[in-house]
């Protein structure tokens, strides 16, 4: 059985995830690398495949919907630096599938009682987070931009999941981002999810401020604001004021 064992590399690899030995070979609380390997490689592939679906939508014919009636600046941040920050974690994805050394055992990522268990729940983060910003993209379709703007043609879309969540496409992300972080806990993964957020609270807030104003959609929009959440559901609603 030894001889088999040691000839046999892959059927180790099962074997460690069939039978949970998740640790580090100096005892540290958290996944061992060949196990970070295989789900770095298996999450590479979802998030590329779910991030081309997902930018078909920005590449895809759209309607003419007229001329800008108003908009909110932008600038670097809130469309360079967010869309940059948005790739970290698919580059630790592919270095942890084919230099994990790289990204993972350094000093820069985090060891503490309880680490495995995080990194094994972030992985079912990663695998739900694009459902939520594919639907999101699908739903809102040709109304989705990076420019935080309104046009002539504008239509207010409350269906799908921005019947709940007014930001359903930000929840989907930073889902990606704050998983991805969980399982690498790498300091750099974590700097990045924080900015991420603070940047996709900026943005919203800018949207709902345009939207919610004459140029947009006015009290439909404030009154939608009353019954959803921002980025999460909202467990009490109210009622639209009259």
């Amino acid at each position: 059985m030894e001889k088999c064992s040691k000839r046999n590399p892959v059927k180790n690899l099962v074997s460690k995830i069939l039978y949970a030995d998740f640790h580090f070979k100096y005892g540290t609380n958290m996944l061992d690398t060949s196990v970070i390997r295989v789900l770095s490689g298996l999450l590479a592939i979802i998030l590329f495949v779910s991030y081309i679906l997902f930018f078909g939508v920005f590449i895809r014919k759209k309607q003419d919907l007229g001329s800008v009636k108003a908009s909110k600046p932008t600038g670097f941040i809130l469309i360079n630096v967010w869309l940059l920050l948005g790739s970290l974690p698919i580059i630790f994805y592919v270095l942890g599938a084919a230099v994990p050394g790289l990204v993972y055992g350094t000093p820069l990522n985090l060891s503490f009682y309880g680490a495995d268990f995080l990194q094994l729940v972030s992985v079912f983060l990663v695998l739900f987070a694009p459902i939520i910003f594919l639907w999101s993209a699908r739903v809102l379709g040709q109304y989705m931009r990076p420019e935080i703007e309104v046009r002539e043609k504008h239509e207010l879309v409350t269906s799908g999941p921005y019947s709940r969540v007014r930001h359903p496409t930000y929840t989907g992300t930073l889902l990606v981002d704050f998983g991805t972080s969980l399982l690498f806990l790498n300091i750099t993964l974590v700097v990045g999810f924080l900015i991420r957020a603070a940047i996709a609270y900026k943005r919203a807030v800018l949207e709902e401020e345009l939207l919610s104003s004459e140029e947009g959609f006015g009290q439909a929009y404030r009154d939608y604001m009353l019954r959803t959440g921002r980025f999460l559901p909202r467990l009490a609603r109210h009622k639209p004021l009259v």
